[in-house]
């Protein structure tokens, strides 16, 4: 009989401490105060990039349970567009948007993704460039090296040929001076006879307004956010690529102190933005086209079928060029290259057997 209540009193005592434990660690879970990230936006809250950012920002609140929030710092408040990398890494800003061609020496294989007619279906593009940061070992090596951790996708969409004053034909364009995104896209616009300079894109407005610059390598989504369409006056439509580089990231230090629960969540809503921004992006253009031709008085012309093989051309040539220039530093950029376009033909092929993902639900 002793022994039997000496069992019950020990079975008690181990109820008793298990239900204090656990009540400890619900409390210490419910105390647990949210990590929020100091997110250093580059432009206006309400434009097409920054309502995508806070989707992207949302989601992750939602599916961490508010263990991780953003706190925004729109149109360049917190840190400068050319000083993202900086900033992230410093840890002025938690989250940040830094660009490869800000940052030339940082990411000499990082840049390829942008060469000239690189992307040709958004989704697609989305898909291949995180699979390019992940899996391509070369770059996978640099992003570390730079300290960055890539959590989200970016799309610019694609880039036109935007001018002050209008021009029938490429060759209208020679000895004329034009704001590039840098890169390979520098050789493409010589190659074509154009005068490029290089300049963040939120200095556009004025150099186009004074004259500085003839016209502009415009993407819709980015110049209807600087209104662009106030000193713009004729597009020439050529999808002549786009920008994937200026990616949302954080710091690799930061990264690895998250849960591993918060990082795997941060994961899934990477793929999942990247099949939303590509959707988003394809309803928008439609409608901005139309926007900029109705409200502002925008002329639009697409490219003549002499001009389209000119201008491809042009950036076969550059691509080549560019290559050859981060191959000769020591940078296996071929490597690269060809496995980003590999894996955007793995995922055409999948859009063409599936449709694309928000087609299936």
């Amino acid at each position: 009989m002793k022994k039997v209540k000496g069992y019950m009193f020990i079975m008690v005592v181990c109820l008793l401490a298990v239900t204090l434990m656990s009540g400890s660690l619900l409390a210490q879970t419910k105390d647990k105060k949210p990590m929020v990230l100091k997110f250093a936006g580059v432009v206006p809250e309400k434009s097409f990039q920054g309502q995508n950012q806070k989707w992207w920002a949302n989601e992750i609140e939602k599916r961490t349970k508010g263990q991780v929030k953003f706190q925004f710092f729109w149109m360049e408040s917190l840190v400068p567009w050319k000083d993202s990398l900086q900033g992230t890494t410093s840890g002025v800003c938690d989250v940040g948007v830094p660009c490869s061609t800000y940052n030339p020496s940082d990411f000499p294989l990082y840049m390829v993704l942008d060469m000239p007619y690189n992307v040709k279906d958004y989704w697609a593009g989305n898909m291949a460039l995180i699979d390019t940061v992940e899996n391509e070992p070369n770059l996978k090596a640099e992003l570390k090296k730079a300290g960055i951790k890539i959590i989200g996708n970016h799309n610019s969409g694609f880039f036109q040929f935007a001018t002050k004053r209008p021009f029938n034909k490429l060759s209208d364009l020679k000895g004329k001076s034009f704001r590039t995104f840098g890169g390979a896209r520098i050789k493409w616009m010589e190659n074509l006879g154009i005068n490029p300079i290089f300049m963040s894109y939120a200095e556009i407005y004025e150099a186009v307004d004074r004259g500085t610059i003839f016209g502009y390598d415009l993407v819709f989504q980015l110049s209807s956010a600087f209104k662009h369409y106030e000193v713009t006056k004729f597009i020439g439509l050529g999808d002549t690529g786009l920008v994937l580089t200026c990616a949302t990231a954080m710091s690799t230090k930061l990264w690895d102190s998250l849960s591993k629960e918060n990082q795997d969540i941060i994961t899934q809503v990477r793929f999942d933005y990247a099949s939303h921004l590509a959707e988003e992006l394809y309803k928008l253009e439609g409608g901005m086209i139309k926007d900029w031709q109705a409200k502002h008085g925008v002329t639009m012309k697409r490219l003549s079928p002499e001009d389209d093989k000119t201008s491809r051309e042009a950036a076969k040539q550059a691509q080549d060029w560019f290559l050859a220039k981060q191959e000769a530093s020591g940078a296996p950029a071929r490597k690269v290259w060809d496995y980003f376009q590999q894996s955007q033909r793995k995922y055409e092929a999948e859009v063409k057997a599936k449709k694309y993902p928000w087609e299936r639900k």
